[in-house]
């Protein structure tokens, strides 16, 4: 679509009060953190979600149109990594399908009747959307979509999951999110909440990847784009989350509120919750516009949602005595703030009714939230108004085609992106300025151009499009994730402006690879002291000696040394290690640094650091340790697991015959060193009930490191626990 079609629709879109009649729909929203319990037997949820809808003053409840309901943690246990094992899930919408028929099905002269619209799960995340009966012949271009945002970016303990759907004449998304625990990981809980805002994508056709989305989206909402990019005449719709008329972000968010815990406890006491509102990060994070910019949430009026004791009233005793915070919240954003309802009375567009947390359901450490609203919906468009309109626009642009160029000014001047000597791991930030300085408001976006390669390495803060009004400055934040096997990039993206002139920005990255995302044959060969029988670890590599010799079947020294270390050391606990607690205390830079050097003195690193790193080595290689040819070989079929002993066997030969020296060196000491530390039956159980997900995080990261994401989840785990149940045979 051209600038000049695109600019029409835009400003179509702001006439809408003219040629378009509103009608207002009741929207119900829940969120619920259920602690990986089970699903309570013989217990419905009716008053999470009636307490919003119930009117006591009329003894009349209201029948919500619309009913979105997320939970999170519904199962961390290994088979939700393992296994596609929908048993929790309909356990869920089993419950919840029983709940919303005895809040507002039975005993309704009505005949009220809720129709499951869409459900999506990522691991322990899930959402369910109904919708009244009688509105289902109008939702339409329903989809749904997953953005993990775990440990290392690629676990799904992590993330947030969306489903988006046109409603009448309204594209309307929800989306269920939960994000990285800890009270000092804020800054973590903003990129997990860009990460999905930015990668979340929707699409009415076959997706194959996010760069698709890049490449082929428009900058307008719900604008086609190739479903296949070797493939151009097949077009799909796709959207963005910031692409929707009305938005619904709810979730176990886990802002904390930033205060000593005895004062938090004191003010719970007290029932003095205003103060401690100026103290949470969530509003605060908001007001500086890092996070959720657009978005709104009414005053919260309930005490704090996390953490209790299971089954009482009171807040943690444990011996993290965790300090009280709202980490359940329901946020809502509309692209219109008002509408005008028969051309007459300006309404908000969205309009809390309710906002809440309920007591009295204990059987968790999170209190579940509910909020009901009442949603302006466009309900019917007037077509032979809105092209009465668009022929008006039309020539009012004519006659406006010279005089209203939106004009910008953007500093640094010219805007170029020099990131120098960035280290593995860096997340290095631009910071741009963009100034209106023409006689009109306009539209920005940022676009790779047509040569851009590195475009997906790179995030911006806020998000783009930006709306930018006469005289008025964005602030953006252009960051850039050093997680890539480039040694150079030198790039050009665009920050266009609608109906304007174009701006282009250079991208020149140098990375300081390291020893990280090198093949195992591009480092130096290892040295071995045969009359001390030791590896040579210092920087002198001079082989001058009669007693070194080359090592040519050897992994790489770095390789050695941390798998040397943590073997030496006898205490890798990997439930402890991958205990979101122990990995938010976490900081790779220090070990990292050392690597560099080829520094390898651990003495000062804790194993859970040596452990990371020695992951994160194994995740950078250009291609897995088990090569995407051999994984093919183990795994002809895409539905084929390890099931039987004789398959494992298979896979092992395979794997001996196929693998080169230094990867089958490298594999088995990764092994040997995985199943000395895998933990007891009882030691999972008991991990399973304390913190249910750190169990899962360590199958997913072991089998992604190894494996990389060639293999689907399923075949990757079964992989992986084949290989130590093979090895304890032997």
């Amino acid at each position: 679509m051209s600038t000049s079609s695109n600019r029409l629709e835009i400003r179509l879109k702001e006439r809408e009060d003219e040629y378009i009649r509103y009608e207002r729909f009741h929207v119900l929203v829940g969120t619920f953190n259920v602690n990986n319990k089970q699903t309570p037997p013989n217990i419905l949820l009716e008053q999470w979600l009636s307490q919003v809808t119930e009117n006591q003053e009329i003894e009349k409840s209201t029948i919500p149109d619309i009913i979105a309901v997320g939970f999170q943690e519904i199962d961390t246990s290994g088979g939700a990594y393992i296994y596609d094992d929908k048993k929790k899930e309909d356990d869920w919408e089993h419950i919840v399908r029983k709940t919303i028929a005895a809040c507002y099905e039975e005993n309704n002269k009505k005949d009220i009747q809720f129709t499951l619209l869409n459900r999506i799960k990522l691991v322990g995340i899930l959402l369910f959307v109904y919708v009244r009966s009688t509105h289902l012949a109008k939702c339409t271009l329903v989809s749904n979509s997953t953005v993990p945002t775990g440990f290392m970016g690629i676990a799904g303990n992590k993330g947030g999951v969306g489903v988006r759907f046109r409603f009448y004449e309204t594209d309307i998304c929800f989306v269920n999110s939960h994000f990285a625990s800890g009270d000092g990981q804020k800054e973590r809980r903003n990129e997990d909440y860009l990460t999905i805002e930015t990668r979340m994508a929707f699409t009415d056709g076959p997706i194959y990847s996010l760069k698709d989305y890049i490449w082929y989206t428009p900058a307008i909402v719900g604008g086609s784009a190739p479903a296949n990019p070797q493939n151009s005449s097949n077009y799909s719709q796709w959207w963005k989350i910031s692409d929707h008329d009305i938005i619904f972000w709810l979730g176990d968010m886990n802002y904390r509120i930033s205060q000593p815990n005895d004062q938090v406890r004191k003010a719970i006491n007290e029932v003095s919750i205003a103060a401690l509102q100026k103290k949470d990060q969530l509003r605060c994070e908001m007001e500086l516009d890092r996070v959720f910019s657009g978005y709104f949430e009414p005053p919260i009026d309930f005490l704090p949602t996390y953490k209790f004791d299971i089954n009482t009233d009171n807040y943690d005793t444990s011996e993290k005595l965790r300090t009280p915070s709202w980490t359940d919240r329901i946020l809502y954003r509309s692209k219109r703030p008002t509408v005008l309802i028969n051309n007459q009375t300006e309404l908000d567009t969205i309009q809390t009714i309710k906002y809440s947390s309920i007591n009295n359901i204990k059987f968790s450490d999170h209190r579940p939230v509910s909020g009901l609203y009442l949603v302006a919906i466009k309900y019917q468009c007037d077509e032979q108004r809105s092209n009465r309109i668009r022929e008006e626009l039309i020539r009012e642009f004519d006659r406006a085609e010279n005089e209203s160029i939106p004009t910008i000014e953007v500093h640094p001047r010219p805007p170029q992106i020099i990131f120098n000597h960035v280290r593995y791991l860096d997340k290095p930030t631009y910071p741009l300025t963009i100034k209106n300085i023409g006689e009109c408001s306009c539209i920005c976006t940022i676009v790779p151009s047509a040569i851009s390669s590195s475009f997906q390495c790179l995030t911006f803060t806020p998000n783009t499009p930006y709306t930018i009004n006469i005289k008025q400055q964005q602030h953006v934040n252009i960051g850039f994730n050093a997680k890539t096997n480039l040694r150079q990039i030198s790039d050009i993206i665009i920050l266009h402006v609608e109906k304007g002139a174009d701006t282009f920005i250079t991208l020149d990255v140098t990375l300081d690879k390291g020893p990280f995302c090198l093949s195992l044959d591009d480092h130096p060969i290892t040295l071995y002291n045969n009359e001390t029988q030791k590896y040579i670890y210092s920087n002198d590599r001079k082989s001058d000696s009669e007693h070194i010799v080359e090592m040519i079947n050897d992994p790489p020294i770095v390789y050695i040394a941390l798998i040397d270390c943590l073997r030496e050391r006898n205490n890798v606990d990997l439930l402890n290690i991958f205990n979101s607690d122990t990995q938010d205390s976490l900081d790779l830079i220090p070990i990292r640094d050392k690597l560099y050097e080829n520094n390898y003195d651990f003495t000062n690193n804790s194993t859970g650091e040596i452990l990371m790193i020695f992951l994160y080595l194994l995740q950078s290689l250009p291609q897995p340790l088990i090569s995407y040819e051999i994984q093919d070989k183990i795994f002809p079929n895409t539905k084929e697991t390890l099931s039987r002993p004789e398959d494992m066997a298979k896979a092992v030969s395979i794997i001996i015959e196929r693998l080169k020296a230094k990867e089958r060196n490298l594999f088995f000491r990764f092994l040997l060193l995985v199943q000395k530390s895998w933990p007891t039956k009882e030691q999972i159980e008991k991990a399973n009930q304390e913190s249910g997900d750190t169990f899962n995080i360590c199958i997913d990261i072991l089998a992604l490191s190894i494996l990389h994401e060639h293999l689907d989840r399923n075949q990757r785990h079964a992989f992986i626990l084949a290989c130590l149940n093979e090895e304890k045979k032997n």
